[in-house]
């Protein structure tokens, strides 16, 4: 994992995979467990009728949060993967805070991808559907 980390260009996550912040990535099953461990994971406001807005969770790992804020930004403008959920979420009105951390999720779901497959990050392919 090192090694990978170590050839991930600065704007991507590389200070965040090589700290302590997460030792191992392939003990975690998919990426939704991954984004639940990170606490990304929609965590919705109800109680009896009431309905609020969906919130994150917040019930992971606070430090992989903060390290996941700057490189999601930078990967909003630069990353196409990202960008098209940028672009998507936008059309949708939705709100700035909402977008980064869909943001945040996305580039987190992308490295785990790229380390299990051991290949490294192609447009295309995330961009076919």
């Amino acid at each position: 994992m090192a090694q990978w980390a170590a050839s991930r260009p600065p704007i991507a996550l590389r200070g965040v995979l090589s700290s302590k912040t997460l030792a191992d990535m392939s003990r975690f099953g998919s990426s939704k467990v991954l984004v639940a461990w990170a606490g990304l994971n929609p965590m919705p406001q109800e109680s009896g009728e009431y309905k609020g807005k969906s919130r994150i969770s917040k019930m992971g790992n606070s430090a992989m949060r903060k390290a996941l804020y700057m490189p999601a930004i930078v990967a909003m403008k630069w990353n196409s993967a990202v960008k098209a959920v940028k672009t998507r979420l936008e059309a949708g009105h939705k709100t700035g805070k909402v977008v980064v951390c869909a943001a945040m999720k996305k580039r987190l779901q992308l490295a785990n991808g790229e380390l299990k497959s051991g290949c490294p990050f192609n447009a295309e392919i995330c961009l076919a559907r």
